[in-house]
């Protein structure tokens, strides 16, 4: 039986863009939604198990890195026949010297093998969640979002294991696989995440929701630079601990995210389950919006059931979904190129660069997780009032700013540097070393205010049902693809320019504020169509066929 609208509920027209209908959505400022305890449980199950895990493997490896390090010198010199940190043997090859305490601060920069080394496991995160992220359309489209992310957790508990026996087993090589594994988990949760976040999202809470995914990531972070501290877990016999962790949101996804329904619209367009998807809405919104949800979903489906399914070679042959996809490959390529990766992989190491001694850069580290996580909880609640472009322009423009006091503040360390002839004397500049530290945390707070959530929440809400996976799993693998570069190529910069790699990022920030002001439509407070509306005004320049509209418009 077909449903109808409640007579006191707004009926539901069609409207003609550009020479296709598309049924219109009223705005749902008379209609808006609480959470329900079940949306509560599955957005907490699938950001703790997915984003939370995501965040956890990028910042495991910070605070304890010189501990790791010294372990992967004692491995390699033992597997080369030698006897670590002794006088015999082999003790002034370069892997079994005897180091001080400064040649432990700078073992990285002194032994080019080792920062490859150490690059490469760090690198083996964003590598791999390339791979993931290209994955995630295809599981999404196989067997949907929620059971992806269940699935997703096997590579999680794989990684984890071998992570966290790679000491015992003397195998720097497992190390380095785990972290594969782990960074293939993370691309999967990057482009599945988001999307079931967004279909069981009410409209008027898809923004707040969308944000618990970058939230995540960033308490994750935060969190495991803590558990990294050398009195907690970062020690040289803890540190194995400290990885196994990453097995407990997996596990804790594997027993709960069973028991959440699947997204409203999987069940009702890809498995035509009509009752799954009221008993789904039921749980998410309550009894209230069946019918009003059902009807929408209902006449989308009536527009897409016989469109062809929409493939990567349709995304980049439609000259729309081309451009909107152009669009969000750029802000997500911009979000990395901005520079945070540089400052939450090596935050620790420009802290002592810049000058700050002993522990005490391990704190300001911490400091900048907590000033993350305090920001983006801020954003999560800004997102719905100022409005997506807005944040974004006021995120970039203010990284701008930092990024040039911090370049400037390094400068003036270095060169109030007595040099090694004067070791009694002090730094001329070393007040430079705190205005360092406040421009990574000012960094911070704009990444966090905006550039940081925002694109993510973006990629779901530019796409309509029929390319959101295939879309997310290109976007998400651009995302990564940029961290890589980023994670790569950062230690080699800093050692070749020094504190100047800083004004690189400064020039892709001014590219990327041009860019927003260009491209960026706002989509607080607006229903699918009127987003895809308006990116087609934005776009109205372009041609765009008949023929080709009809896949667009799926």
């Amino acid at each position: 039986m077909k449903l109808q609208p409640h007579p006191t509920e707004p009926r539901y027209t069609s409207v003609l863009i550009n020479n296709e209908v598309v049924p219109r959505v009223p705005l749902f400022s008379s209609m808006s939604s609480k959470p329900t305890a079940w949306l509560a449980f599955s957005v907490f199950s699938a950001v703790f198990g997915s984003s939370f895990l995501f965040g956890y493997n990028i910042g495991v490896l910070n605070a304890p890195q010189n501990i790791i390090g010294l372990w992967i010198r004692r491995t390699r010199c033992m597997g080369k026949g030698g006897i670590p940190d002794s006088e015999e043997g082999m003790s002034k090859h370069l892997w079994c010297e005897k180091l001080n305490k400064q040649g432990e601060t700078n073992m990285f920069a002194d032994n080019g093998e080792l920062n490859t080394l150490w690059a490469l496991i760090n690198a083996f995160i964003p590598g791999g969640a390339i791979l993931g992220a290209l994955a995630s359309s295809f599981l999404v489209g196989r067997f949907g979002p929620k059971m992806s992310l269940i699935l997703n957790n096997v590579l999680a508990v794989t990684a984890a294991i071998l992570t966290s026996l790679s000491m015992t087993a003397g195998s720097v090589e497992m190390l380095i696989i785990g972290r594969f594994f782990a960074g293939v988990n993370s691309g999967i949760s990057a482009g599945v995440t988001p999307t079931y976040l967004n279909e069981i999202s009410p409209p008027n809470l898809r923004g707040a929701i969308g944000s618990t995914h970058p939230l995540s990531i960033m308490t994750a972070i935060w969190i495991s630079q803590i558990f990294g501290l050398p009195f907690v877990l970062g020690t040289s016999e803890r540190w194995p601990i400290l990885l196994a962790l990453a097995a407990i949101p997996a596990l804790f996804q594997l027993v709960t995210l069973p028991l959440c329904p699947d997204s409203p619209k999987y069940l009702y367009f890809s498995r035509q389950d009509r009752e799954g998807a009221q008993n789904a809405i039921r749980k998410f919104q309550g009894n209230a919006k069946i019918l009003t949800e059902m009807t929408l979903m209902e006449e989308e489906y009536n527009h897409v059931k016989d469109k062809p399914k929409v493939t990567i070679g349709d995304l980049l042959s439609d000259p729309f979904l081309r451009r909107t996809l152009f669009i969000m490959l750029a802000l997500m390529v911009f979000q990395m190129f901005s520079g945070l990766d540089a400052v939450m992989f090596y935050s620790t190491a420009i802290f002592r660069s810049a000058g700050l001694v002993g522990d005490t850069a391990l704190y300001a580290t911490i400091g900048v997780g907590a000033v993350n996580v305090t920001m983006t909880t801020i954003a999560l609640f800004l997102v719905e009032k100022v409005g997506r472009r807005v944040l974004l322009l006021i995120g970039f423009s203010g990284i701008i700013l930092f990024l040039i006091l911090l370049t400037i503040s390094l400068c003036l360390f270095k060169s109030g540097d007595p040099g090694p002839e004067f070791p009694n004397a002090a730094n001329t500049y070393a007040g430079a070393a705190y205005a360092s530290m406040v421009s990574i945390f000012g960094f911070i707070i704009m990444f966090a205010s905006g550039p940081n959530s925002i694109p993510w929440i973006l990629m779901s809400e530019y796409f309509v049902q029929g390319p959101r996976a295939a879309a997310a799993g290109l976007i998400a693998g651009a995302n990564r693809f940029s961290s890589l570069v980023v994670t790569l190529s950062f230690p080699y910069l800093q050692a070749a320019i020094g504190e100047y790699c800083f004004i690189i990022f400064g020039v892709l920030n001014v590219m990327a504020v041009a860019f927003i002001a260009i491209y960026i439509v706002e989509t607080k407070g607006k229903s699918t169509d009127q987003i895809q509306r308006d990116l087609r005004n934005k776009m109205r320049s372009q041609p765009i066929s008949e023929k080709r509209l009809k896949i667009s418009s799926s």
